[in-house]
C-alpha cells in the first residue's frame, strides 16, 4: 500500500469527480464519515496533512513517510 519514503498514498473511495472539478459521494459520504472516524479513533490524525478527491480514489498526504507507512499498515490490518 505505502512505499518506503513516500508522503503520499491512493485508497479506493467510491466517489467521482465532475467535470467541473466538484467530488460526488457514490453512497451519500457513509464511507468518508466511516472512514474519518476510524482515523480519528487511531490515535488522531495519524500524521495526516491532508487530502485531495481522484475519480474512484483519494489520495492522502502526510507529514512523514512513516506516517504513511504507519498508516499503510493499519489501514490494511483494519477490519472492514
Amino acid at each position: 500500500m505505502a512505499r518506503s519514503g513516500r508522503k503520499t498514498v491512493k485508497i479506493k473511495a467510491p466517489l467521482m469527480v465532475t467535470s467541473d472539478k466538484k467530488a460526488v459521494w457514490m453512497d451519500q459520504g457513509e464511507w468518508a464519515r466511516d472512514f474519518f472516524g476510524w482515523l480519528q479513533s487511531q490515535k488522531g490524525s495519524m500524521g495526516l496533512t491532508g487530502y485531495s478527491h481522484m475519480h474512484g480514489y483519494m489520495k492522502l498526504i502526510f507529514k512523514t513517510p512513516e506516517h504513511c507507512t504507519a498508516f499503510g499498515l493499519k489501514y490494511a490490518g483494519r477490519k472492514e
